[in-house]
């Protein structure tokens, strides 16, 4: 979509450069890169409309699919548009939620006024209402023309249905299929520090702030500090940053992070065929990707773990549907409980999880190429190629007394055309081959000893425990953390002017122990993160 069908009417930045504790450089300053305008995603909406009208609040309809570019749908969310059909679909969840907020069970909470009438307009009372809760919707105060065009809608709806509260109905309807409700468009003012710069307005830096922390709309405190200018003092700035980093809402931030980094939206999708793993089913897929966000939330942020220590973590929570694939006892029959592997186990870290090893095979069994693929797209940030458009699938007689997976995909590296690309995936996936497609560890394949040595990058190995270890010691794992990070939080990738403050995030990651609340503080108390030139475009 184009940044003009929509009004945007600019994105940039205005922050002082703030150093977080500890770290030992002031960060760099930076040109910027282009604005990114992006529609909510599912989650995102689902939860402002939670957090502005209550939990209790039901949202009935279908939602435009999310748009997954560059890995991310955080980045695919600036590309996306509404088509016609999807338009209709919010008008109609727009429509049951006013109707919902408006009967008599809610409609207290959310008006300061009472009406002349319940069966009469009340303009005065109308504005009131619209202005405030349009200030919610849109994550900043309405322009008089916006809260005006809603008091006249909601003024004839009253007067044709006889009802006050029906014309309110209209008034949120009309503001939730607004563009300014569905897209996050930012808004930029002029730096009076820097002549000629733009910078991110409050309320923009709020709305940004907020949805990538929390993963939902400003809150009041951060709606006010804004009003307020406390988010254009770097005092201020600091002020509420720290707040919502200590907030326990982080942690629903850090899930919509690594539920997009790791394409969770597509462990929904995954079938396995049921005579080969009857254990799972949609349900078990669900406890899989809970499983390993709570892993991700207790070690990174309760227990201010490093990163690269997601790899070889040993502990993880499990509950008895995941207890049968795991092989390990559960005592609990609902719920979840702690289990611990032991140093001698051949299961640590992220990719002896069932979510990453369901995923990543196909429904039938395992598929190194596909695991070794995901590690160095998603974990390393390299590109493997797409196969030849020449490239022959076909399996010849020779195929047919190779038993295990390793003799096949050397016999498939053989072929030139194939080599290039499976040399990059298969060495690295072919350690995991101690785990079926679902995740259930085994020691042979038709019969055979699995052989689970491996390499990674001239480094080699044996098993996941290896491969975790390996990954640990690999740079290119937390500098591919903090691109994915900065995509996710700008809704693109960083571009050249950035590469020096994309630096500078590496180097005080490092220094912090590859600390990921601590990376996070740092990318959005520098000015640099918000910096904006529209005169560049998007890397591709």
């Amino acid at each position: 979509m184009t940044i003009s069908s929509i009004r945007v009417r600019a994105l940039v930045v205005c922050l002082g450069l703030l150093c977080v504790v500890g770290c030992s450089e002031q960060a760099p300053e930076s040109a910027g890169g282009p604005v990114a305008m992006r529609r909510l995603t599912e989650t995102q909406y689902r939860q402002t409309v939670a957090d502005i009208f209550g939990a209790d609040i039901q949202i009935f309809g279908r939602f435009e699919p999310d748009y997954r570019r560059e890995g991310l749908l955080s980045v695919g969310s600036a590309w996306s548009s509404i088509t016609a059909s999807g338009f209709e679909q919010y008008a109609a969840m727009a429509r049951g939620i006013a109707r919902q907020i408006m009967d008599a069970e809610h409609r207290s909470q959310f008006l300061s006024c009472t009406p002349v009438a319940d069966s009469a307009v009340d303009e005065a009372c109308t504005a009131n209402f619209v202005r405030n809760i349009g200030r919610k919707l849109f994550r900043r105060p309405l322009l008089d023309s916006e809260w005006q065009s809603r008091v006249e809608i909601a003024s004839q709806a009253a007067a044709s249905s006889g009802s006050f509260y029906k014309g309110l109905e209209y008034a949120v309807a009309s503001l939730m299929t607004s563009p300014e409700f569905l897209f996050r468009i930012e808004s930029a003012a002029v730096n009076p520090d820097s002549t000629g710069q733009l910078v991110l307005d409050a309320y923009s830096k709020a709305a940004r702030l907020s949805y990538l922390l929390w993963n939902t709309t400003p809150d009041e405190s951060l709606l006010k500090a804004a009003e307020s200018g406390e988010l254009d003092t770097r005092r201020g700035l600091a002020k509420q940053v720290d707040r919502l980093l200590n907030s326990p809402r982080l942690d629903a931030g850090v899930r919509a992070f690594f539920a997009d980094m790791l394409r969770f939206d597509e462990l929904d999708e995954v079938s396995k065929d049921t005579t080969i793993y009857p254990a799972f089913n949609a349900r078990l897929a669900e406890d899989a990707e809970e499983q390993t966000l709570r892993s991700i939330v207790d070690y990174l942020i309760s227990k201010d773990g490093d990163y690269r220590g997601l790899f070889v973590m040993r502990n993880l929570p499990m509950t008895r549907r995941l207890g049968v694939i795991y092989g390990v006892p559960v005592t609990v029959a609902d719920g979840w409980e702690n289990y611990e592997y032991s140093p001698q186990d051949a299961r640590a870290g992220l990719l002896s999880q069932v979510s990453f090893l369901a995923q990543h095979a196909h429904p039938g069994g395992s598929s190194p190429t596909l695991r070794g693929k995901f590690i160095r797209e998603v974990f390393m940030c390299q590109t493997v190629p797409p196969p030849p458009a020449d490239v022959d699938f076909t399996m010849d007689a020779s195929f047919d007394v190779l038993k295990t997976s390793r003799q096949r995909l050397e016999r498939h590296r053989s072929e030139p055309a194939c080599s290039g690309c499976h040399t990059l995936m298969d060495p690295i996936g072919l350690t995991l081959e101690q785990f079926d497609g679902v995740g259930a560890y085994r020691t042979r394949e038709n019969g055979e000893i699995i052989d689970v040595s491996g390499s990674l990058d001239g480094v080699d190995f044996e098993g996941a425990t290896g491969l975790g270890r390996a990954l640990y010691e690999n740079s290119a794992v937390p500098a591919c953390l903090i691109d994915t990070l900065y995509s996710y939080a700008a809704g693109r990738g960083p571009v050249s002017a950035e590469r020096e403050f994309v630096s500078y995030l590496e180097s005080n990651f490092a220094t912090s122990e590859y600390k990921f609340r601590t990376l996070l503080r740092l990318l959005v108390t520098s000015h640099a993160f918000y910096a904006i030139d529209n005169s560049v475009g998007v890397e591709k």
